[in-house]
């Protein structure tokens, strides 16, 4: 039974090899562009450090196969960002319509997954339109009229090329990612940590590009908007079949006090407190005091 694994289902899992996490057929709509770099240089948390070239990089995706037995579709925003000379992307929002992928992505690495309500991801000829929609808000449209295939420039801003497991070429994606645990006491369980996470990229087909759009909006929970898309640089969209390598601890923050405002907005309630016009307030010290008191008695 799950809530007490026998020792023969212990010996089972122990069996089960999973050195990777699979995405066969992985359909990516996705826009780089450029933003601005005051705002990428106030959103890294250190260790990060800000690229010379201040990019975002936004997509929907949809994965109709893994190797861990799920189909589901995801949206994603990231930065730019550099730790200890290597290039790689900071993961700023990670909506899916999976919550077994919600909840793996978050407790294993630390991704800021939530729950979108839709994900769509439609194409029609040449025509290709994704969308994220959460509590009722469109974060994020990406919209392409492919023409034709993808520049070699825009590849390598994603990240260089390399074999995969099975020497085949392929992009390797690295991203960044901060794990962290709030205590129900206050503050966290632990150090934050700073984790890397390798994504080998290897297409199918030829990855197409061509004229588009790329829309974010903010809502009270989701602070997409707050990135501004100066230059859009480029829209694709291609079939993948793509290989998550296990994430690796790389450091951890000297100074979890001050990584609370970097990690505040996976949480909803923070967004739904500095919106809502009536909350209730701290009391006074002494009633705060005798309140403490009277609730460790329970």
């Amino acid at each position: 039974m799950l809530y007490a694994l026998s020792k023969s289902e212990m010996e089972r899992l122990r069996q089960v090899d999973f050195p990777l996490f699979e995405y066969l057929g992985a359909e990516m709509l996705s826009a780089l562009f450029r933003t601005d770099p005051d705002v990428v240089q106030t959103i890294l948390p250190k260790p990060l450090v800000a690229a010379d070239e201040p990019l975002g990089w936004a997509f929907v995706a949809r994965y109709p196969e893994t190797n861990f037995g799920l189909s589901y579709s995801e949206g994603a925003l990231f930065v730019r960002a550099v730790y200890k000379g290597e290039p790689g992307w900071y993961c700023l929002a990670l909506p899916v319509d999976n919550d077994m992928a919600m909840v793996a992505g978050r407790e294993t690495v630390g991704f800021p997954k939530k729950m979108a309500e839709r994900i769509t991801l439609e194409r029609t000829d040449n025509h290709v339109m994704g969308s994220v929609i959460r509590r009722g808000v469109e974060l994020v449209r990406i919209e392409a009229e492919l023409t034709g295939p993808v520049s070699a420039s825009s590849l390598d801003a994603i990240g260089p090329e390399v074999d995969d497991l099975e020497g085949h070429p392929c992009r390797k994606l690295v991203a960044f990612s901060f794990k962290s645990s709030f205590s129900p006491s206050g503050g966290f369980e632990y150090l934050p940590k700073l984790v890397r996470n390798v994504l080998l990229m290897r297409p199918r087909d030829e990855i197409r590009s061509g004229t588009g759009k790329l829309e974010m909006v903010s809502s009270p929970t989701d602070p997409l908007g707050d990135i501004p898309v100066w230059d859009l640089l480029d829209v694709s969209y291609g079939t993948f079949d793509n290989d998550q390598l296990p994430g690796r601890d790389v450091a951890r923050v000297k100074n979890p006090l001050s990584f609370f405002r970097y990690a505040a907005f996976k949480q909803d309630w923070v967004g739904w407190a500095l919106h809502e016009d009536e909350l209730p307030m701290l009391p006074e010290r002494s009633e705060r005091s005798r309140r403490q008191i009277a609730i460790r008695q329970y």
